[in-house]
């Protein structure tokens, strides 16, 4: 009886030592793979960056939503520019993070990554030219309404009545890769209308007597791409 419990024991304790060694393996190349993206991701030479990265890659594995944002390190140095977000964030049943960098001065890098078994995937990338860090911000809306996320990147903002531009990223529902929509680079204060599922964005002017108003536009998607089908002024309030 005595041999039998021991039996027992020695079993017990060798499933629990294969247990944790497959756990420490899966960890293992959890990391491995959150190292090799956060390299790939940066394309510099930043072992604190890199650092980061990997462990927000980590960390987003096994948390619903993640979002981190350094703007400025302590050198001023703009390639050190990071911002990462993960969660369910262009699409109800897929988890997804989107990591943009500054690879050089003016210009963003932004990935798109997808969870396939239980491992981070690139699913797309894009460059996005003529930028100001300091005006950065990222907005996820469906905008031309069919039923896919996209991504607005604000790039610059004016002072006085603010009008805000940026680059507009369409995402294919079915792909999920990136197409720029490039007709609304020059759309200021771009607005959904969820009601007309139309685009309004506006513009600055100085009438004869040297007096500012905004001339609102409204913009259907048509054809896979913005159409302005009317405009309207009316007086600037602040």
């Amino acid at each position: 009886m005595k041999n039998f419990n021991i039996t027992i024991i020695i079993g017990l304790i060798t499933v629990l030592i294969a247990l944790i060694v497959v756990s420490c393996g899966r960890s293992a190349k959890t990391n491995e793979n959150s190292s090799n993206l956060a390299k790939d991701t940066i394309l510099q030479t930043d072992y604190n960056l890199l650092d980061t990265i990997t462990e927000l890659f980590n960390k987003a594995l096994i948390s619903d939503t993640i979002e981190f944002g350094d703007f400025m390190s302590k050198d001023l140095d703009i390639l050190s520019f990071l911002f990462f977000k993960s969660g369910n964030i262009i699409s109800k049943t897929e988890k997804n993070a989107i990591v943009v960098t500054c690879p050089k001065e003016e210009s963003y890098k932004l990935k798109l990554y997808s969870v396939q078994n239980e491992k981070w995937e690139l699913t797309d990338s894009i460059n996005l030219d003529d930028v100001h860090i300091v005006f950065f911000d990222m907005i996820f809306d469906d905008y031309n309404f069919d039923g896919q996320k996209d991504i607005y990147v604000q790039t610059s903002s004016s002072n006085g009545y603010s009008i805000s531009h940026g680059h507009l990223i369409i995402i294919n529902p079915k792909t999920k890769k990136f197409e720029l929509c490039k007709e609304v680079r020059e759309f200021g204060n771009m607005k959904i209308d969820p009601k007309t599922k139309t685009i309004k964005s506006e513009e600055v002017h100085l009438n004869d007597y040297g007096e500012r108003y905004v001339t609102i536009f409204t913009h259907k998607w048509e054809n896979g791409k913005f159409k302005t089908i009317s405009k309207k002024n009316a007086a600037i309030t602040y």
